[in-house]
């Protein structure tokens, strides 16, 4: 008997010459760090986000005390009265005084009479410039500047009158001219767009915090500033450079000074902006003096405002702003002559 032999056994594949590739995340990251670095990061910034809307929302939750509005000084610089209730001059709003010095110092309260309207009518009313009234029967004497004038000393109020009345500078009587154009014996009391008829009909509404802005502002404006000196007031003298602290002083002499000028008369608003000047004393009142291309800006804002003529205007109101150390100038009120 045959015996069959056994089928062939299947083919054994022969090994690889090499060991397999591996896997992406085997070889790039075999202990699984780009997992777990991706999912850290994305934990930290969902959660630092969590933390900051939770900061908003319990700062939005506390409760705060004090919800008062930022308060806003009006600085005049026609003054702000001597009265206790520091009421500007022009529109009879009663504010508190400023309470601006960083040491509480008591500055001197000097005593300035109180001028007496009668006395202003008689003394002041025929150097004053020639407004008409307007539609309620307001006079120039009614006006601020009139009433403070009649609160300096004899010496100044004669200097500031006389300029008034067109007598400023060296030329021989008042004379007669109506130009608006200043000089030697030019009479300019009955023509609007002269400096004295506009120093009566125009006031400047500053917004300042301290001394120190006060000063700062009007350098910005180009102020001239005539303080009276201790201990018995009467001698003035001269700051052009606002700048310096602090600031040369040089005789006072108002034919080198501009036409257009007023008067701050409050002793303690003098005060702070004498001592913010570095000067160790407290006037009763100073005066800034404006140059001519101030006002000629003011004058141009003034007509522009409503269109009217110099002539056709009782008074009017500026707002100054300082922006840049630069003065921008609004008009914010301002009353027609009686038509």
């Amino acid at each position: 008997m045959s015996t069959s032999a056994p089928p062939p056994g299947a083919a054994t594949p022969p090994p690889p010459l090499a060991p397999p590739d591996e896997q992406f995340w085997d070889r790039y990251s075999p202990h699984h760090e780009f997992p777990l670095s991706s999912v850290g990061s994305i934990a930290m910034h969902v959660g630092g986000l969590v933390l900051f809307l939770l900061a908003l929302w319990m700062l939005s939750r506390m409760a705060i005390s004090d919800k008062t509005a930022v308060p806003m000084r009006v600085m005049t610089v026609a003054g702000e009265g001597d009265d206790g209730d520091s009421t500007g001059s022009g529109g009879g709003e009663q504010r508190r005084p400023e309470d601006v010095d960083p040491v509480r110092q008591v500055l001197p309260k000097r005593d300035v009479p109180q001028a007496d309207l009668d006395h202003v009518v008689e003394d002041i009313k025929p150097y004053l410039p020639k407004v008409p009234s307007n539609q309620e029967g307001l006079r120039p004497e009614d006006l601020p500047t009139p009433k403070k004038i009649a609160g300096l000393d004899e010496e100044m109020k004669k200097a500031l009158m006389d300029g008034m009345n067109g007598n400023k500078g060296k030329g021989p009587g008042a004379g007669s001219s109506g130009s608006g154009v200043e000089g030697p014996g030019a009479g300019t009391k009955g023509d609007a767009t002269s400096s004295s008829n506009r120093a009566v009909r125009w006031e400047l509404n500053f917004k300042t915090e301290n001394g120190n802005d006060y000063v700062n502002q009007l350098a910005a404006m180009k102020a001239t500033l005539v303080i009276p000196q201790p201990a018995n007031w009467k001698t003035n003298r001269a700051y052009r450079d606002l700048n310096a602290h602090p600031p040369a002083g040089e005789d006072f002499n108002i034919d080198k000074l501009p036409g257009l000028y007023f008067v701050d008369d409050d002793s303690g608003s003098a005060g702070r902006l004498v001592r913010s000047l570095g000067l160790d004393f407290s006037p009763p009142h100073f005066i800034a003096f404006f140059p001519k291309d101030i006002e000629e800006e003011l004058a141009a804002k003034e007509r522009a405002y409503r269109g009217r003529k110099e002539s056709e205007i009782f008074s009017t109101t500026f707002k100054i702003l300082i922006r840049d150390g630069k003065p921008t100038i609004t008009v914010i009120d301002q009353v027609p002559v009686k038509k």
